[in-house]
């Protein structure tokens, strides 16, 4: 267990593996924790990855109460565990949220990237805009924000109940994802917000390292014209659909989804 010492708090980080060049690093969706990539984890370390994890502000064993949790702060966070971890070789891939926070962090990282993946990802936007059909309305999120600090519980089991997988993971898996999305605190809701009007189409075009979009052929979360509009953007870039997956399908075909990680990181490693 260790902490990362940053502008208005600590981060929680695990290092996993023996080191390796390239480092992976995961970064999770919207209120998780790095513990939800615990299967992929051991996959990626067995086939001789080291791995890094991290809990993103006001989530997990990270601290609460973050003044900023916009998604430029958190893309410097990921830049800032490879500076402290000394990473001049690193893969990220990120979930939902984390697909942002991995674009805005490219840019930063500059030669170190070696490869991006995004699964499910939540960029170039989430929301419709002049030349960009897919998603749904700025106004949508607000609601959902707004209906998330209604209720907090109702929503959240909403939400890893009925709306983020689509394959049968079975009822434990869902209590897990909801038992840690109940750690995040509502000061970093900020963050969801933001994907209502974030846009990084300018900023995903720069993105010359090799990627990978995964993304659940029945996401209900991220819709999959999303996904299918970053991969046009990224200039080296292949896409893998996961047929009866939806917005999680690293928990959902966990087998199929390290095998298309694994291929892939070999790739980079060219």
């Amino acid at each position: 267990m260790s902490y990362l010492a940053i502008e208005g708090g600590q981060l929680f980080y695990e290092l996993h593996g023996e080191a390796s060049s390239p480092t992976v690093m995961l970064v999770h969706g919207f209120g998780m924790a790095g513990v939800v990539w615990e299967q992929n984890v051991s996959a990626l370390t067995a086939a001789g990855y080291s791995v890094v994890t991290y809990d993103q502000r006001c989530c997990g064993q990270s601290d609460k109460n973050f003044a900023d949790v916009s998604i430029p702060a958190m893309g410097d966070d990921i830049v800032a565990l490879c500076d402290e971890l000394g990473l001049s070789s690193v893969i990220l891939n990120g979930w939902s949220l984390g697909g942002a926070l991995v674009v805005d962090a490219a840019g930063k990282l500059g030669d170190r990237l070696k490869g991006l993946i995004l699964t499910g990802g939540a960029t170039p936007r989430y929301t419709q805009a002049d030349g960009f059909p897919h998603g749904g309305a700025a106004e949508d999120v607000v609601a959902t924000v707004a209906a998330l600090r209604a209720d907090r519980s109702a929503f959240l089991k909403g939400l890893y109940f009925e709306g983020v997988f689509a394959a049968d993971v079975g009822e434990s898996v869902k209590q897990r994802c909801l038992d840690i999305a109940m750690q995040e605190s509502p000061e970093g809701d900020a963050a969801l917000g933001e994907l209502g009007t974030v846009d990084q189409r300018e900023q995903i075009v720069k993105i010359s390292c090799p990627s990978l979009v995964l993304h659940g052929a029945e996401d209900g979360v991220v819709p999959i014209g999303i996904g299918e509009v970053a991969a046009s953007l990224l200039q080296d870039s292949e896409m893998t659909v996961m047929v009866g997956c939806g917005h999680a399908p690293f928990l959902e075909d966990i087998e199929a989804y390290n095998r298309h990680v694994i291929s892939f990181l070999g790739r980079c490693a060219e």
